[in-house]
């Protein structure tokens, strides 16, 4: 594949923008917008017909069916991507696959057929959709993911590109949870803000447009090879890896193993909060859309400087030292949204001033978050193929992917869509005051555990020290 330039990894990290965004407004408001529950202001404009549309305790393990089905999907479509031999090579195809249900799906979940509450038929069809969508969504992105360790030159580009995406996904995600709020507020119903944002898919577009492939038919492929033994100047070609022969080198990593532990841990935590942040903000903590709005900035807006600091960190600490103080700003967050409890404190200005001081903390956190689940796959499968000559980079995304399904599966459905109508004599928002609490806890344990990972991490991010999977 044709490595990409410096000036041209933004725009490569731009791809993912649109898709990422969607899912974001997919996974934290409409899927929400079905069920009034937990919501207080400006229910009418949070939800999709101000009513419960469908069976929730159903729903739920439709819910978590679906997530489940995007994380076991991870592996194999990692084995489709990694081996796709068409004479348009195997990265462009798998994303043109991914990419089509993906948005058709997207779209036929804004139109439930029927208005009814407690429908079954809105409950069975609408689930069906998200499995769907989330098995679309995952072929799409772990082929573009596979694509990092590829179409970069070195170590130092990979952290550049993943840092240019964690400063993609700072924008969508400011969009997402400053800007929304405040549109909602405006009184504009979140399911035509979803309908609206539809065309930023197409910036997937990008990355098929920018990768240059060979072809992979092995004819192609063996023409290839046997020009490359003539030329000396070449470099090796790559070779294939079979589906059992990627899940085996992947799990035998040590590293990366206990590295997936902690991505768990935290992403337990990061999850609940991400899917029940508006039902939070609304309920709990008592504040309008534009009152949301500033919460939301506190926490994203600062993101890019927070990036910097926490390079600055990961420059002189190394990568596992500077992850855990990531973990415990964000777990410093959460308590500061257990203070700011309607039920506690009466003034709305006083919680909002808590509330900003916790976001801002926590966007130390949140930049972190974004960047290291780029960097270490990419980083460990470039260094594999340069050790080994084998090539399986879509693996260690889809096997990270693989876990994160399986726990964002039980936060967002079993956890989240139950706890969340919890209530207590006096206290209306019960449930949903115990998610930050929740989520403080995951990343305590993802602390504790990160102690456990080799030294190696240690040196990941220091000056000269980029390799670390020995």
């Amino acid at each position: 594949m044709k490595k990409l330039t410096k000036k041209q990894l933004p725009l490569y990290a731009f791809a993912g923008f649109g898709p990422s965004f969607l899912g974001l407004i997919l996974g934290s408001y409409l899927i929400n917008a079905l069920d009034t529950s937990g919501f207080d202001i400006g229910v009418e404009n949070w939800t999709y017909a101000n009513k419960i549309l469908v069976v929730t305790t159903v729903f739920s393990v439709m819910v978590f069916i679906a997530k489940m089905l995007d994380g076991i999907t991870d592996v194999p479509f990692a084995a489709l991507t990694d081996s796709l031999k068409t004479k348009w090579g195997k990265r462009r195809p798998a994303i043109l696959i991914g990419f089509v249900p993906m948005v058709l799906s997207y779209v036929l979940f804004l139109f439930p057929p029927s208005s009814d509450e407690f429908s079954m038929l809105n409950t069975i069809y609408l689930g069906i959709l998200l499995m769907v969508y989330f098995s679309a969504y995952t072929l799409t992105f772990v082929t573009y993911y596979g694509t990092y360790s590829e179409i970069t030159e070195s170590s130092e580009d990979r952290i550049s590109l993943s840092n240019w995406k964690a400063f993609f996904d700072t924008i969508h995600y400011s969009i997402g949870y400053a800007v929304i709020p405040l549109i909602v507020g405006a009184e504009i119903n979140i399911k035509i803000i979803g309908l609206g944002v539809l065309p930023l898919m197409l910036t997937m577009l990008i990355a098929i447009v920018m990768i240059k492939e060979k072809s992979t038919l092995p004819k192609d492929v063996a023409e290839a090879k046997q020009e490359t033994e003539r030329s000396s100047d070449s470099p090796p070609e790559e070779e294939d890896v079979g589906f059992m022969e990627s899940v085996k080198l992947t799990a035998k990593n040590k590293g990366f193993m206990i590295w997936l532990s902690v991505m768990a841990a935290f992403f337990f935590g990061l999850q609940l909060f991400l899917a029940g942040q508006s039902v939070l903000a609304s309920g709990a903590m008592g504040f309008e859309g534009w009152q949301i709005a500033i919460l939301n900035t506190s926490a994203f807006a600062p993101v890019p400087i927070t990036l910097l600091i926490y390079r600055k960190i990961m420059k002189k600490r190394g990568f596992r030292f500077a992850f855990q103080t990531a973990l415990f700003a964000f777990a410093l967050a959460m308590i500061s949204f257990v203070i700011a409890y309607v039920e506690w404190i009466p003034s709305v200005w006083v919680r909002l001033i808590i509330g900003i001081t916790g976001g801002t903390i926590g966007s130390y956190g949140i930049g972190a978050f974004f960047s290291a689940p780029y960097t270490i796959p990419s980083q460990m499968a470039a260094e594999e193929l340069a050790a080994t000559g084998k090539s399986h980079p879509s693996m260690y995304f889809a096997m990270q992917g693989l876990f994160n399904a399986i726990v964002a599966a039980i936060s967002t459905s079993l956890v989240w869509l139950n706890i969340r109508d919890e209530t207590r004599p006096g206290e209306e928002f019960f449930g949903v005051h115990l998610m930050p609490y929740i989520v403080a806890g995951s990343c305590l344990v993802a602390i504790i555990l990160a102690f456990f990972l080799p030294k190696s991490f240690s040196q990941l991010g220091r000056a000269e020290k980029e390799k670390f999977s020995e």
